[in-house]
């Protein structure tokens, strides 16, 4: 098994299920991994790169598998026991002197719109994500699913105070701009801070008060008047899209 340098997270371990999350957390040097298992048929299939990894899987049965993780889990013949990479304060985050993007996620609780928040984060360029700890879930199995791949992308923050969080940001130079029915501006606008972070609440409740009262501007999504709102994972697409952070 691969040795790692120890992290700044937060302490939680859990099964990881799928041939997307699995292998990229094997191969990502920051992700310390307690256990594989696999299908042997799996174990030959992908036996490259569990050597160039230093990764040693256990071959085990089917059955196996479903009683670790429960039946009806899509685990494709591979499950891996980890510790999070959450870190557990915005410090602990590498940032960038210019072209720092940043998106803070206030009061999502579903861990599939998490993962996939995770997964168009990475498509787009976001590499930093905060989250608060309370009404948030621990870094598991969903969103790891949800993200295929991408957690191991993504620099991903779970603080205890998302209101001192923020403050820290903008010390360190930050925008913050809030997602809001109520805004004045486009997404377009975003493009013109090379250090903004993106304030994404629920679908229904959106941002807290604190939360709210922080952000130095507030966008808004252009819809169809038809449609009362968009689904989080929906408009952070959006979001992240008009920041054009992406590079090849």
């Amino acid at each position: 098994m691969m040795q790692h340098k120890k992290q700044n997270h937060t302490v939680n371990k859990y099964y990881m299920h799928g041939k997307h999350a699995v292998f990229a957390a094997i191969n990502n040097p920051k992700r310390r991994i307690e256990k594989i298992y696999c299908l042997e048929k799996i174990f030959h299939e992908y036996q490259q790169i569990f050597t160039k990894n230093k990764a040693r899987p256990e071959m085990v049965s089917n059955d196996f598998i479903n009683k670790k993780i429960g039946l009806n889990q899509p685990h494709q013949g591979i499950i891996a026991y980890v510790n999070s990479v959450f870190l557990d304060n915005v410090n602990n985050m590498n940032f960038t002197e210019t072209n720092d993007k940043i998106v803070i996620l206030d009061q999502i609780t579903d861990p599939q719109n998490i993962g996939a928040i995770i997964r168009s984060a990475a498509a787009f360029g976001v590499n930093k994500i905060i989250l608060p700890a309370d009404n948030t879930p621990e870094e598991n199995a969903s969103i790891a699913k949800a993200a295929s791949g991408c957690l191991e992308l993504v620099q991903i923050a779970k603080v205890v105070n998302l209101k001192s969080a923020i403050e820290t940001l903008k010390k360190k130079g930050f925008w913050i701009a809030g997602l809001d029915t109520q805004g004045e501006n486009t997404p377009e606008k975003l493009k013109k801070f090379e250090k903004i972070a993106v304030i994404i609440g629920s679908e229904g409740k959106g941002m807290r008060r604190l939360t709210l009262e922080a952000c130095d501007l507030l966008v808004k999504i252009p819809i169809s008047g038809n449609v009362e709102s968009l689904n989080a994972a929906s408009a952070a697409s959006i979001v992240f899209y008009a920041l054009g952070s992406v590079t090849n």
